[in-house]
């Protein structure tokens, strides 16, 4: 079993919150997972600087946030390395409404498809059917602007694109990264119906 436990959404929310920023930390971690899938691996002081240039601070305000900024780094790669699936997107729990959920799984795919904007493999089509499929269902998502009733079968909804979501950066990152352990699912079949 994978040792996998990503700070949590509140905790990081919390660290931006420290540094002055009022920004999301999803579409931060859209980014460093969208990075991650098309091979690029950065170190922890490109992915602080990275970090601090997202808040708009010219530095951390201490060393618990550069731990924390580290565990996301290190848990997000061991995540979506996990044969068991257990990769989780960094985005509000259910501590919060379906609406600001809903805005966070928005910005998530934000952040996740503009650092595969600029990559190569993903500009020249080499991926597989299925994934361009699911990258442009990824865009739809994003794309997504009325408010959601809080309901069961809204609730129900917003799992199942969430679970899409996931999904599909896992298998993105194990297409795209084919040394590191495979992730053996199927993400055919569209969320958005």
């Amino acid at each position: 079993m994978t040792d996998y436990q990503q700070p949590s959404f509140a905790i990081i929310s919390d660290l931006f919150l420290r540094n002055g920023c009022l920004h999301s930390p999803a579409e931060l971690h859209g980014d460093l997972c969208g990075q991650l899938c098309a091979g690029r691996h950065p170190d922890l002081d490109a992915w602080l600087l990275q970090s601090a240039q997202f808040m708009e601070v010219d530095a951390l305000d201490g060393p618990d946030s550069k731990v924390e900024l580290a565990e996301v780094l290190e848990q997000t790669e061991i995540g979506l390395q996990d044969p068991e699936l257990g990769f989780d997107l960094l985005i509000a729990d259910e501590d919060y409404s379906l609406n600001e959920r809903m805005q966070t799984l928005l910005e998530w795919c934000e952040g996740f498809l503009s650092a595969l904007a600029d990559n190569q493999q993903f500009k020249d089509g080499s991926l597989s059917d299925e994934l361009k499929e699911a990258i442009q269902d990824l865009e739809q998502i994003a794309d997504i602007g009325e408010a959601l009733e809080d309901d069961e079968q809204n609730e129900q909804d917003f799992f199942a694109v969430s679970e899409y979501v996931r999904m599909t950066a896992m298998m993105l990152y194990t297409e795209c990264n084919p040394t590191q352990p495979q992730v053996d699912t199927d993400v055919s079949g569209s969320a958005l119906q």
